[in-house]
């Protein structure tokens, strides 16, 4: 997510050809030298520029890196989820949201998010914004985006598998921090299919609002605000995510939640899964594809 395009921080260096993704780069200038001021950083296009460039290599790596890249997504955001349960339990153990407890819970979260994202590897839902970008600007084919999205996601589930059959060894975790999982878990499986769904689509929004956000942003500080910020709001209004909801269970399961395989795919992962792609895909993706057509680029004239 972090990946910046090499010109961003190189105002002499020249665009390269590349017939692999349809010609030469668009060329980019740091701020102190647009032609007008920029308060808030890149403009629309310009992030868009950089994701296509970021997506289009995410497009062409081969099996093996996104395998593995998304094996520790999968496992790295685990963390996240065992911060939350100890920190609630510390809190004021299993009181349901909103209280105390699950607010302290929500700030621990994204303790997951920091490790997922600055150690470089990823999350199915952060395959939204930058390859689907790319696909859009012609540098790569939807048959790349399929293979990325069905790779990322097995291994994000693998890797959340691999993570609760190690968390849930006899004494590894307390019992308090362990029963607030199972809890948690239950709930996941207890909504109506319609109102998992909708929950989806917001934490596929906001996950890929956070994809925006992290290449727009040009500084460390600003971009660990971003990823507490979405990370805390995912938890505190209990949103659902396809691979953090799948890991919770998983755990959960394995630490003795009367949860089945068939409850966790029916209540769970398909509205979670079909969800997240619409609010990533269509709330944000496609939306700000066509509002930076509007937006001026350096040099040129905003569409009409």
């Amino acid at each position: 997510m972090t990946e910046r395009v090499a010109e961003r921080n190189d105002p002499a260096a020249e665009p390269e050809e590349n017939p692999e993704e349809g010609g030469p780069e668009r060329e980019r200038r740091p701020a102190e030298t647009d032609a007008e001021p920029k308060p808030l950083g890149q403009e629309a296009p310009e992030i868009i520029d950089d994701a296509s460039a970021i997506g289009a290599k995410r497009l062409r790596r081969s099996l093996a890196g996104t395998s593995i890249t998304a094996l520790i997504g999968g496992m790295s955001v685990c963390f996240g989820a065992v911060a939350m349960a100890w920190m609630g339990a510390s809190i004021g153990g299993n009181q349901p949201a909103p209280s105390a407890s699950h607010a302290a819970a929500a700030l621990a979260f994204p303790i997951g998010f920091v490790i997922l994202l600055l150690g470089k590897s990823e999350l199915f839902t952060e395959n939204f914004f930058l390859p689907v970008t790319g696909v859009l600007e012609g540098r790569g084919s939807l048959r790349q985006l399929g293979q990325l999205w069905v790779v990322t996601l097995v291994a994000n589930l693998v890797g959340g598998l691999v993570f609760a059959l190690l968390i849930s060894r006899s004494g590894v975790l307390d019992p308090a921090p362990a029963e607030r999982l199972i809890d948690l878990a239950l709930h996941q499986v207890e909504y109506p299919f319609v109102t998992a769904l909708v929950k989806a689509v917001f934490a596929g929004w906001l996950m890929t609002i956070l994809t925006w956000l992290l290449v727009a942003a040009d500084a460390l500080g600003p971009r660990l605000f971003v990823i507490w910020l979405i990370g805390t709001l995912i938890v505190l209004a209990e949103f659902n995510h396809v691979v953090i909801s799948a890991a919770e269970i998983f755990m959960a399961m394995l630490l003795g939640a009367p949860i089945t395989v068939g409850q966790w795919l029916g209540a769970n992962f398909l509205p979670a899964l079909l969800g997240n792609i619409l609010g990533g895909v269509v709330f944000v993706t496609l939306l700000s594809y066509v509002q930076a057509q509007y937006h001026e680029r350096d040099g040129e004239a905003p569409a009409s």
